[in-house]
Formats: structure tokens, sequence, C-alpha cells
């Protein structure tokens, strides 16, 4: 058997956590190691053949399900316009599901209002854009990710800052002045300070260099072998795809193409040509395949750096 902790997916540089799984910290409550759903059982949050849009408009989604079980990674990908972004929006309530419906734990959240309810119930949203209080210090944003407990919040902002060391150094610094990786890790952090059940990202990659991209999966990745569920909108689609158990190809409309294992989705012939660029799969480790977004336009494969020393692994409470 092998000895990989992340099976056959994932990003294979496992210096950084710890081999041997559960850190030594509480885990969150009523969570543990992603465990395969019972036969024929629900998963744990689930967007069942959703149709919808926004308020009195058009819909965007058409039949779309989307679903992620405990202390696994989903990913949502496909091209630009195809909805991704909306389906996670449909699942955290922020836009009308007229058709389907959305379960978190067997208890149907459809009509659950508004997208606040859905945080008391362990769900964190990271959007996009407008992620962070910019001219709020680091430790403060954190903070603010708290707003709904009553309890003492030091012990989850101290296993914020081992997952994230470089914001314990900077806790003192305006999150305007990050850096665009540091201010994701504010982003992710911040609603960890809700101590969710379920962490969704909306292109938590954007706009970031392959190091540190390479450097937020492996976040992610700790994150959900805490028993964090992990739904995640990404662009960088072969990267997100390597970390995933799970994968949803999104086509225009709204509506699935495709769906599988995110080892599936890469050796099917039919997505590397129309949502991969068409590359082979000749990058392994340690190269890492990522979009050159400057010209010339193309799928590049670039090497990764030797593997960190080990680290202390945190599990989230």
């Amino acid at each position: 058997m092998s000895t990989n902790p992340y099976g056959d997916h994932g990003n294979k540089d496992a210096s950084i956590t710890n081999p041997h799984g559960q850190g030594t910290m509480t885990p969150i409550e009523d969570t543990g190691p992603a465990v395969p759903p019972a036969p024929g059982g629900p998963p744990f949050l689930i967007g069942d053949t959703m149709t919808g849009g926004y308020g009195k408009g058009p819909n965007i989604l058409h039949e779309c399900t989307i679903a992620v079980e405990k202390g696994e990674i989903a990913v949502i990908v496909g091209p630009n316009g195809a909805g991704k972004s909306t389906a996670m929006k449909a699942v955290f309530g922020m836009l009308n599901v007229r058709e389907g419906a959305v379960k978190l734990d067997g208890e149907d959240i459809t009509k659950l209002s508004p997208p606040q309810a859905r945080v008391h119930k362990g769900m964190g949203f990271v959007p996009q854009t407008h992620n962070i209080f910019t001219s709020m210090t680091v430790e403060e944003n954190l903070e603010m990710g708290a707003f709904i407990r009553t309890d003492d919040i030091k012990q989850t902002m101290e296993q914020v800052y081992e997952l994230f060391p470089i914001l314990r150094d900077k806790r003192n610094q305006a999150a305007g002045e990050l850096s665009g990786g540091q201010r994701q890790q504010v982003a992710v952090g911040r609603a960890l300070m809700t101590q969710p059940t379920v962490l969704m990202l909306d292109e938590p990659t954007a706009g970031v260099s392959p190091i540190v991209m390479d450097e937020l999966f492996d976040r992610i990745i700790e994150v959900a072998r805490t028993g964090i569920s992990i739904l995640m909108v990404e662009q960088n689609a072969r990267q997100a795809l390597e970390i995933a158990d799970k994968g949803y190809v999104l086509v225009q409309g709204g509506r699935n193409a495709h769906t599988g294992t995110g080892k599936e989705l890469l050796a099917d012939p039919e997505v590397r040509a129309s949502f991969l660029g068409g590359a082979e799969q000749c990058c392994v480790f340690p190269y890492s395949f990522f979009w050159s977004p400057r010209p010339p336009l193309r799928w590049t494969c670039w090497k990764r750096p030797a593997p960190k020393p080990a680290r202390r692994r945190v599990a989230l409470c």
C-alpha cells in the first residue's frame, strides 16, 4: 500500500505536512479524516440540479450539480462565462435557486437567507476579489472573521498563524500593503476564524505566481486533512484537478459537462483537449503546468523549487 498521504491526488510535495496524518491539536468539532460516503448516502454538501440566476434576471445555471464530501476537495473548472463562480454563490445563498436544492449534512438550506445564516451553519466563503479589509491590520482582519463567535478566539487565531506563518510576522501591518499571495492568506485565514465545516474558495490563486499558487494549494490540502470540506472554483484547472478528490467541468449555460475524480478528468482526452489547453500530461514532479498569461499564450512546464524542510502540521479547531 502506498505511503503517500494524498493517495492518487494532491500536490506531490509532502514535505510541509505531517505524513502520519492528524496533528496534535484538537480538530474541528464533529469532523475527522475523510471517509467514503455510505452507499447511496447523500454528500455532506450538495447543490443538486440547481437552476437559477440573480434577482429577477434570466437563469444562469441550468440543472447544475456540485457536491463535496466531508474532508475532501471538490474543484469546479471550465471556460470563462460557464457559471463556475455563480454555482458556488448559489450554494452559498447569494442568488435565487428556482429549481433544485442545496443541502448541508442532510438539511435543506435552499431557502435559508441571508448568507450570514449559512455562516452560522458552518459555511465559510472567500470571494475572488474585495476579500480583505485593506485599511485594517492583518490581525484585525482575522478578528473580523470571528464576528459570529462568542467564545475565546485566541487558539483559532494561533492556528491560522501556524498555517500561514508570514501573517504572524505581519499581524500589525495594514492588509492593503501585503502582496497578492499574502492577501489571499489573510482572506482564507479570516474565513477559517469562523471554524467552518465547509470552506468555499472562489479562484484563490488568481493573479499569483506559480510558486505562490503551489504554496496556497499545499495549505488547502492541509486544511482539508483536518476534516474541513473544500469547494473551490479555479482557473488553473490542471493544478487544481491534481489536488482534487472530485472535479466538475461546467460549460456555457451553467451546465455540467464532465464529472469525476481529479485523476479521471486529467486523464480524459476530451477534457484535456477542450479545457486544459490540449496539452499532454508531460509534467511530473518537480515540474508543474501553468498557463502563461503573456504572449505566446501556452501551457508551460515550470520547475518547482526543492522541497522545504518539514514543518509542524496544524489541525484547525
